[in-house]
């Protein structure tokens, strides 16, 4: 009887025990389920932030881009709707717009496809009028009443907006930033506004689709976790984030919303539970089995679940840094790969290079868009074939791509540069590319292993850039002189405007001398800029940046009026009459009003336009020949004579020298440095001469230094020379010293 009271009291207690036990077990898998449940939705919100960077990225990077339109537009300082149009073409060739245009502060609108409408009723326009720069809602457009999203960014004049830069997007393009490329592409993005309005809907399958607004959405779904409805709608009101789980449609999903630093947009980043819940319930039957079998099976599970748990994590983790065209890393992996080996105690010297395919949008048009796919794959397995160690590398958008090496010394990067493109053009054969493939690589020398990785890619894409507007350089490293050269021509451009109105622009005259009179008979007007800080400026330091900019035309107008005033005060003065060439740019040339400011310019001053000589360059004659002979005959129309400057430097076309309405030739100095000495050279200089003199032009000779050099060319039948030997460029007062007053 005690025996099987003992039985009975011991199997109680076994039940008990049991009981407790699993009952422990269930409650320790409880705490395991909620806290992979936890890690799921601080990885789903780690996903979010990375999506929300990568579309505020997307955003900000299309308005800086039109930013610098606008800038360039500025800068022409010509604000006609038709020459903005022009001047935007080219970039909505390169860019991924369905297209741009040019809206006038009426709202009328022309487009780059010769579309016309008026958009003064659209809340984009009424917000960037307003000298904002914003991007759209989803709007439906006017052509075809697709959705799209349209850029918008102002151009200013004297600080007031004269126009805004417009550049549409198919909200389709918008869509393929918001896949969450995680969780087995079962995840999905969205964006709404902050009262719930959807901007940018998802077609994933797991998606609801299209809808009006999510709030009116959830208010019929069942809210299960996380946020109510209320708490939802008073942080997407208040800019805050959050998270909730729920279910409609037939299926549990998890979504944290974030907001955007766009207009006042919500990025709302789902995944469906069973997609996370699949592994946890896997890991929760393994865990029950294992505990049931034995106190050490329970510590086995633990080491499983962690197991189980870190492998998951960097499983995801995989993913989300995979890059989806190519398989190899993306930008997010490079950034962590990168940081992990510059902490390194091992590394001295590492180098980061940016470089993108040459022509790139000519193989996705000529081959197709799965062509251009294989060439990126390419490229990435060429990369990760020679990556070291301590190296990595990621594409990072489109065809650029970003690379992390080792930094011995500079040839050595040089080398693999020259190495990487030989491969690349012996396997683009194999893939069907007939073209030759390039490439332009920015280097920066990383000099601060801790600085921000943005800003080190940042200055190896101006490198990168640097090299692509330099004539044949494939790479360029980004130096303390290349950045001081960034800073000087900033400075240059600011301080242009100012130093026209200050008059730190002054008129330097070289003498010409006439071998058939034996005396000085003109000159040639120069410009310098005589800063009040830094002294006398050489046209070469700035010459090259007014011609980018366009501020030429306003110093060749300066010059003109210059000139001119010589040219009345010498002939007030009872001087010998001499006649003074400027220099023309090509900016000027293709004015359609150049001419007449010309001609109210020699007016103003009555001069005898017979003593001015318009000069233009060798190179911007035949550029636009046509126009050229075009100007050149009204101009000798007027009384003016015209000079060809720079004859010989490379561009002449013999055969054309002939139609050309021109009075002077000036021969350029390389026909004349150490060339006489040549029996060879000496016969070319002299037929050079003979040709232009039969056809009826004065021949002029630059950059004549020796007394050697003037016999030689007065034997030859040279009519003038200019150069050092008869004078250098000197002040108005200094000239008419030495001409005038000393004769």
């Amino acid at each position: 009887m005690i025996t099987k009271s003992k039985k009975i009291k011991a199997s109680f207690v076994a039940i008990i025990t049991v009981v407790l036990f699993f009952a422990l077990s269930w409650y320790y898998v409880s705490l395991i389920n909620q806290a992979l449940r936890a890690q799921t939705f601080l990885y789903l919100s780690e996903l979010g932030s990375r999506g929300a960077d990568l579309v505020e990225t997307k955003v900000f990077n299309e308005l800086e881009n039109l930013r610098t339109t606008g800038k360039i537009i500025e800068a022409s300082d010509n604000f006609d709707q038709g020459h903005m149009i022009n001047l935007i073409k080219l970039q909505v060739a390169e860019g991924n717009y369905k297209r741009m245009g040019i809206a006038l502060p009426n709202g009328d609108v022309i487009t780059t496809d010769g579309l016309a409408y008026n958009v003064a009723n659209r809340p984009y326009f009424q917000e960037a009028i307003k000298g904002k720069a914003t991007v759209s809602d989803t709007i439906n457009d006017y052509t075809d009443d697709k959705p799209i999203n349209v850029y918008a960014v102002p151009i200013f004049h004297d600080n007031q907006v004269v126009a805004l830069v417009l550049a549409s997007v198919t909200t389709e393009d918008l869509k393929k930033y918001l896949e969450v490329e995680s969780f087995s592409n079962q995840g999905y993005s969205y964006i709404v506004k902050a009262n719930g309005d959807a901007v940018v809907t998802s077609a994933h399958a797991n998606s609801p689709g299209s809808f009006e607004n999510i709030l009116e959405l959830l208010s019929k779904a069942d809210l299960r976790e996380g946020d109510n409805l209320k708490t939802i709608n008073e942080n997407m009101a208040t800019g805050n984030s959050g998270s909730y789980t729920s279910f409609y449609a037939g299926m549990e999903r998890h979504t944290i919303y974030k907001p955007l630093a766009i207009n006042d947009w919500y990025m709302m980043t789902v995944v469906p539970t069973q997609v996370v819940s699949t592994q946890t319930s896997q890991i929760s039957w393994y865990s029950l089995m294992l505990i049931a079998a034995a106190l050490l099976a329970m510590t086995l599970l633990f080491v499983i679940i962690l197991f189980y748990q870190d492998r998951s994590k960097k499983r995801l983790e995989r993913i989300a840094y995979i890059d989806e065209v190519t398989s190899g890393n993306n930008w997010q992996k490079f950034k962590l790969e990168a940081s992990e080996i510059l902490e390194s105690k091992n590394i001295s010297q590492c180098a980061l290079l940016t470089f993108d395919i040459d022509r790139f949008r000519f193989i996705n048009e000529e081959y197709g868009h799965e062509k251009g796919d294989q060439v990126l794959k390419m490229v990435v397995g060429i990369l990760e074939n020679r990556m070291g160690k301590q190296e990595t590398y990621a594409r990072v958008s489109g065809d650029h791509f970003a690379i992390l090496c080792v930094c011995d010394d500079r040839d050595k990067i040089t080398r693999r540069i020259k190495e990487f493109i030989r491969v690349l053009n012996e396997q683009r054969e194999a893939i069907g590319i007939k073209e030759r493939l390039s490439c332009h690589f920015g280097i920066y020398i990383i000099e601060d292993k801790k600085g921000n990785l943005e800003k080190i890619r940042e200055k190896a894409n101006m490198a990168r850039i640097a090299a692509k507007t330099a004539d044949n350089q494939r790479w360029f490293f980004y130096s303390d002189a290349f950045r001081k050269k960034i800073g000087d021509e900033k400075e240059i451009m600011d301080q242009m405007e100012d130093a026209l109105e200050n008059s730190e622009f002054e008129m330097y005259l070289q003498p010409k001398y006439n071998l058939h009179r034996n005396a000085y008979c003109g000159c040639e007007a120069l410009v310098r800029w005589r800063h009040p800080h830094k002294g006398l400026i050489s046209p070469g330091e700035f010459i090259p940046i007014f011609e980018q900019t366009g501020f030429i035309k306003k110093l060749d107008m300066f010059m003109l009026e210059e000139v001119c005033k010589i040219l009345k005060r010498w002939e007030e003065k009872n001087y010998p009459e001499l006649s003074i060439s400027v220099n023309i740019s090509r900016k000027n040339l293709k004015l359609t009003g150049f001419i007449e400011s010309v001609l109210n310019i020699t007016n103003k001053y009555r001069i005898n336009r017979g003593n001015l000589e318009i000069e233009l360059t060798e190179s911007s004659i035949f550029e636009d020949v046509d126009r050229m002979i075009e100007i050149g005959q009204a101009f000798r129309k007027y009384g003016f004579k015209m000079s060809m400057d720079d004859f010989g430097s490379g561009y002449s076309s013999i055969n054309l020298l002939g139609n050309l309405p021109l009075d002077v030739i000036k021969m350029d100095q390389g026909f004349f440095n150490s060339r006489l000495n040549r029996e060879q050279n000496h016969i070319v200089v002299e037929s050079t001469i003979n040709m232009i003199k039969k056809l009826g032009m004065t021949v002029v000779a630059e950059g004549i230094e020796t007394e050697a050099e003037v016999e030689m060319l007065r034997a030859l039948g040279c009519d003038i020379i200019q150069g050092y030997y008869f004078g250098k460029p000197m002040t108005v007062d200094e000239f008419e010293q030495q001409i005038f007053k000393n004769e």
